[in-house]
């Protein structure tokens, strides 16, 4: 294993839920054109749950309705 930093991946935070605290769940490896630090700056992280969105998708719900 090397400690060079891959400037091609963005490792980016992932959350359970936008209250990032208390629902970090892992890092996910993204490639990337950018340097990574742009996203750093930027704050991007992934979201599992956005409200409403699982909503759409109830049981017996249809979500073209």
């Amino acid at each position: 294993m090397t400690d060079k930093e891959d400037k091609t991946v963005y490792v980016c935070p992932v959350y359970k839920t936008i209250d990032r605290m208390t629902t970090f769940v892992f890092h996910a490896q993204l490639r990337t054109r950018h340097p990574a630090a742009k996203w750093v700056i930027a704050g991007v992280a992934m979201i599992l749950d956005v409200p409403g969105a699982a909503d759409l998708f109830q049981p017996g719900k249809d979500p073209n309705a």
